[in-house]
């Protein structure tokens, strides 16, 4: 019997030393998806609806993309601006609530480059479904090395030959016209008209784009103003689906109060009609004639 009873506490002790052991192993494995490198740059994650932004640590904001360099560490401080989001990047396996009124932090390291999806993960109002935004991992930049520059060695008496390259610039400097002279204006567009987005058009069945059915010539340049509190775009396409949405234009994100413009030297004539892509149900038609 005494045998018997010491054999259960070897099993005893050595279940409690396993145990220990998969505890320590799990804790170190989650202390270090955690912890931060000190090298990694710190991004701001921004939900609103129905729109992401994103501010660098330089001080850069995007919207609706975000660029990012491959192998780099980036820290994320993801909050919201009015109710529940979620920041989630499923090809990163990243997924992180976004509070108002709080910040919630993690990061990732990209080892592959090419352009991922960002979508909310948590319902978050009408537009929901369209509250998505593009990842763009890049190869990471090289500093180029600065060529050391060559001191020419002279003598006494000795004629300097200019070098092939020098000689050129010569040549063109003594053909362009010295001075302050400038080139001739590129030709262009013609007039100037106004597109105004209305206060209160964030609210479904409100009047939103003044005029809803735009007529330009080719070339004129489209003022777009907003006076709505709401930020607002003006994007070619029927909706976030088309296939076609913003290949034409898009002024992206424009801030309550901000203005925006639209060259229409690049436009097809025709008609085009238009949405906003942060209140899909905001559309119009611009045609060009």
């Amino acid at each position: 019997m005494a045998g018997h009873a010491m054999y259960e506490w070897v099993y005893i002790a050595a279940v409690v030393g396993i145990l220990i052991w998969v505890g320590a192993s799990s804790w170190d494995v989650e202390r270090i998806i955690e912890e931060v490198p000190a090298e990694a740059e710190t991004i701001k994650v921004i939900g609103q609806q129905w729109f992401w932004s994103f501010e660098h640590a330089d001080g850069t904001k995007e919207i609706n993309e975000l660029h990012v360099e491959q192998n780099k560490p980036y820290r994320f401080e993801i909050t919201s601006m009015d109710v529940n989001h979620n920041f989630n990047v499923p090809d990163a396996v990243i997924l992180m609530d976004a509070v108002p009124g709080r910040i919630n932090t993690l990061w990732n390291l990209f080892s592959e480059t090419g352009e991922f999806l960002i979508q909310c993960r948590e319902y978050c109002g009408f537009s929901h479904y369209n509250m998505k935004a593009k990842l763009f991992v890049e190869p990471a930049v090289t500093p180029v090395a600065a060529e050391p520059t060559s001191t020419p060695i002279t003598t006494p008496n000795a004629t300097v030959v200019p070098t092939q390259q020098e000689e050129q610039q010569q040549e063109e400097s003594a053909i362009q016209p010295s001075g302050n002279a400038t080139s001739p204006a590129a030709g262009g567009g013609g007039g100037g008209v106004t597109l105004t987005i209305l206060e209160g058009s964030s609210i479904q069945g409100s009047p939103d784009y003044d005029p809803d059915a735009l007529t330009v010539k080719k070339g004129d340049k489209i003022n777009v103003d907003n006076v709505d509190t709401m930020p607002h775009t003006v994007t070619n396409g029927e909706s976030g689906s088309d296939p076609n949405s913003g290949k034409l234009f898009d002024t992206s994100i424009i801030n309550g109060g901000a203005s925006a413009e639209i060259d229409t030297s690049t436009v097809d004539a025709g008609t085009h009609p238009y949405y906003c892509m942060v209140h899909p149900y905001m559309t119009g038609s611009l045609t060009v004639e």
